[in-house]
């Protein structure tokens, strides 16, 4: 039951990150340079959000949730947050061992 909760925490801060970035997007100018990693992110996120959702493994799903957590509280571009969300993505391929 935790597990399903925390996945489902998980998720729910993995949403937040993805609306922030979402809506910083939306305030950009089209040839704003910090576009390009936004989107990036963003994609990333989005990939990992339906990945997570058939993640099954509680460790891993304990550590993605505190990565997820770390990025909320730092701002969009901070470099710190492209390395947690490819963290994030290469705990949750099932391919790779962790």
């Amino acid at each position: 039951m935790s597990d399903i909760k925390s996945g489902a925490f998980s998720l729910e801060l993995i949403t937040k990150i993805m609306n922030e970035l979402a809506e910083a997007i939306g305030m950009m100018e089209p040839d704003d340079p910090k576009r390009a990693s936004f989107l990036e992110e963003l994609s990333a996120l989005t990939q990992l959000n339906r990945s997570q959702k058939s993640a099954g493994d509680q460790f891993i799903g304990e550590h993605m949730e505190e990565l997820a957590r770390e990025m909320t509280i730092l701002k969009p571009g901070d470099p710190r947050r492209a390395q947690i969300v490819q963290e994030i993505l290469r705990l949750s391929d099932p391919s790779t061992e962790c």
